[in-house]
C-alpha cells in the first residue's frame, strides 16, 4: 500500500503490513532474514569484517521470496527498503510472534 490509496478501512500501516504477512512460510522467511540481519551486524563487528556489510541486502531476499513464492502479496519495494514503517512493522511481527500476539492480530484484521 501507499500513501496514494485512500479507499481502505485502515488507517495505520501496521494493519496493512498484517493483511501483507499471513502465510506461516513468508513470515517465518521473514523473521529468519530479521535474525540474519542482526546476525551478520553481530558477526561485522566482532570480526571487525566490514566486506560482510556487503550481505545485508541477501537478507531481504529472504522477505521477497516469501511474498513472490507463498504470499503473492503487492510488494512496493521502495516502501521496502527505504522507509523505516517498514523495518519498524517487521521489528513489532518479531515482537508480537515471540509474545504469541500476532495471529490473533491477523484474525482481528480479517474480521475488518
Amino acid at each position: 500500500m501507499n500513501n496514494q490509496i485512500l479507499d481502505h478501512p485502515f488507517t495505520d500501516y501496521w494493519d496493512i503490513f498484517i493483511l501483507k504477512h499471513q502465510h506461516p512460510i513468508n513470515i517465518t522467511l521473514h523473521i529468519l532474514g530479521i535474525l540474519f540481519f542482526y546476525g551478520l551486524l553481530f558477526y561485522t563487528w566482532k570480526l571487525q569484517n566490514f566486506w560482510l556489510l556487503l550481505g545485508l541486502p541477501l537478507t531481504q531476499l529472504l522477505g521477497l521470496a516469501g511474498h513472490f513464492l507463498f504470499e503473492h502479496s503487492h510488494i512496493d519495494l521502495q516502501d521496502a527498503v527505504f522507509y523505516w514503517r517498514a523495518s519498524y512493522c517487521l521489528g513489532k511481527m518479531l515482537f508480537r510472534i515471540w509474545t504469541g500476539k500476532y495471529q490473533d492480530d491477523i484474525r482481528q484484521r480479517q474480521e475488518i
